[in-house]
């Protein structure tokens, strides 16, 4: 296996998705050079009203290494995430990592290689990009807003407490396949109900009553580059964040018995 499968999730990113897929195209060599990993882009789009997708057609005749996978219709982040890990693990049976992340160009494709690094080192199934660790920035984002993240990650660190996860929301990461394989033997399809943004920390936590073993890597959030509006309702995630965390804590540990 010497792939790394990015998925992309979009919904009305006409104004992203041509910079960051350029931006990926960049680690290339890199990705080859330095981890012997061949870069698989998909993109998967979340019922598009835009131009996302004639763009995103434009890519994949512009790409050899560029997959669309369409919904017809807007599912919502939870969706989209089901059907990239579906894709992953049905037809990238030679990618050894998926890598998750917006499709909103606030995210820098250049800290890949400092997430392969930390699962290298540590043997971590998840890496996260994390907005609270030593170095980390956040940048263009309101004071409400940074106000009600800071509230759905207290409650997650209190209600959850996943050793070495200090970021539950964020969806820049990297999963191993063994994992998720893992994973979706145990869930099946309810390995992520939650059709929102909250679906991030739904399936943190259910990888972690699998046995994951997470890390962290500091980065700089860019919300100054995104163009177009925000497609999450802040307040309502915040919100939603407390009803979540109860219901995950319900959650059996796996057994060592059933592994």
């Amino acid at each position: 296996m010497n792939t790394l499968t990015v998925a992309l999730p979009a919904y009305n990113e006409e104004e992203n998705i041509e910079a960051l897929v350029s931006s990926w195209q960049q680690y290339r060599e890199i990705l080859m050079d330095k981890y012997g990993l061949i870069l698989q882009i998909v993109v998967i789009n979340d019922g598009s009203k835009d131009k996302t997708v004639e763009i995103a057609e434009d890519l994949k005749r512009k790409y050899s290494n560029f997959t669309l996978v369409n919904h017809i219709h807007n599912k919502g982040l939870g969706e989209a995430v089901k059907t990239g890990i579906a894709y992953f693990l049905d037809n990238c049976p030679e990618s050894r990592y998926m890598c998750l992340m917006d499709c909103d160009n606030t995210q820098d494709p250049c800290y890949i290689t400092d997430m392969l690094d930390c699962s290298n080192q540590t043997g971590a199934d998840v890496i996260i990009a994390s907005r609270y660790r030593k170095g980390s920035e956040v940048m263009g984002v309101s004071g409400f807003r940074l106000i009600m993240s800071g509230g759905a990650r207290y409650v997650f660190s209190v209600l959850l407490n996943i050793p070495g996860v200090r970021d539950y929301t964020c969806g820049y990461r990297v999963y191993s396949r063994e994992i998720l394989r893992k994973a979706d033997r145990r869930f099946g399809g309810d390995l992520i109900e939650e059709s929102g943004f909250t679906c991030m920390a739904e399936l943190l936590y259910k990888l972690f009553t699998c046995g994951a073993v997470f890390g962290e890597i500091p980065f700089v959030l860019r919300y100054d580059y995104k163009k177009g509006t925000s497609k999450m309702s802040v307040l309502k995630t915040a919100i939603n964040s407390m009803g979540l965390a109860l219901r995950l804590r319900k959650i059996k540990m796996t057994e060592k018995s059933d592994e």
